[in-house]
């Protein structure tokens, strides 16, 4: 596992916490998020597709995907995690298209709580890794939480910096001071989540056991880390200053500081759980100083597959009513 499952966890996390800012403001009657909840539903579906195609190509013989349904066992989190997905597939269609004709809130809020509760089971996914107890940094109750953390945190980030994109190209869309309520959510979803990293690491350190210590020298000795947690304490700090906040340049700086730190958070997790084993294996030498690198391959299909996100997005930019209606 390595770039194309970082990049599966990214865009599942970002499918299910657009999903949630999709259904927030019809929930809860949140009048400044409910101008992109159209947008953020389309993000959360062209996300979905986006995952589904990285584990495509993981898992390398796409015609054998068949045997996860003839063999499968329901006791497996990984079986959990594709049943989650196909349903947030139907739901997210379901819920845009009644986004897209509805006249009224009321109209989609049994949809719209459906969609709440599909987003916020992202941690699902979550238990895939965190049931691994052959790994040390994987094996951990935290995981959910953090998951569904980083989940509202990209959502937020990438929406933001979509707005902020599309207000440049004159489109109709909130105005700067309009998107501070999603700039406050997507910090504090940043601070939550390099909250829950000290924790672990404080957490393992306090132990002084053996395996604990391998993975907190081996956190601390990758580049990865630090630019997580330099590039999450920027973002942090560009949301909630009210002078870089309230300027779009600001706030694109901001939102892509916190994806930069979502992506590096996502590779240096599947990169740690690997490099760290708490069960030693017969015969098979696993070297935590062995370094992960994506290979040229590796590059050329993630890149080409991020294209097609933006191909996408901008597909349904150009043939749908995302965005609010001109006054």
């Amino acid at each position: 596992w390595g770039l194309y499952i970082a990049l599966f966890i990214f865009f599942m996390g970002l499918s299910a916490g657009s999903l949630v800012l999709a259904a927030l403001p019809i929930v809860f009657s949140l009048p400044r998020f409910r101008p992109y909840a159209k947008l953020a539903a389309f993000v959360a579906l062209v996300s979905l597709v986006i995952a589904g195609l990285f584990i495509l190509v993981d898992i390398g013989r796409p015609e054998r995907l068949w045997r996860i349904v003839r063999f499968g066992q329901l006791s497996s989190p990984m079986v959990w995690d594709m049943l989650l997905t196909v349903a947030y597939f139907i739901i997210a269609t379901i819920f845009l298209r009644r986004l897209m004709t509805a006249k009224s809130d009321s109209d989609v809020k049994v949809i719209a709580w459906v969609a709440l509760l599909a987003g916020i089971a992202d941690g699902l996914t979550a238990l895939v890794f965190a049931t691994q107890v052959g790994r040390e940094y994987w094996f951990s109750a935290v995981q959910p939480i953090a998951f569904f953390t980083a989940a509202v945190a990209s959502a937020g980030a990438v929406l933001l910096l979509l707005l902020v994109v599309l207000k440049s190209a004159g489109y109709n869309v909130p105005s700067t001071k309009d998107l501070a309520p999603l700039a406050w959510l997507t910090a504090c979803a940043v601070a939550l989540g390099l909250l829950l990293q000290a924790s672990e690491l404080v957490t393992h350190a306090f132990t002084r056991s053996a395996s604990a210590m391998v993975l907190v020298n081996n956190t601390l000795a990758s580049p990865l880390f630090w630019i997580e947690v330099v590039a999450g304490a920027l973002a942090l700090f560009v949301l909630i200053l009210p002078a870089t906040r309230r300027s779009s340049l600001g706030l694109a700086t901001g939102s892509t500081l916190a994806i930069v730190h979502l992506a590096a958070k996502r590779m240096e997790f599947v990169r740690i759980g690997f490099a760290v084993p708490n069960i030693s294996y017969a015969g098979v030498e696993i070297a935590p100083a062995v370094a992960y690198a994506p290979g040229l391959v590796e590059w050329a299909v993630g890149i080409g597959l991020l294209a097609m996100f933006g191909f996408l997005l901008g597909i349904g930019l150009y043939t749908l009513h995302l965005l609010p209606e001109e006054k």
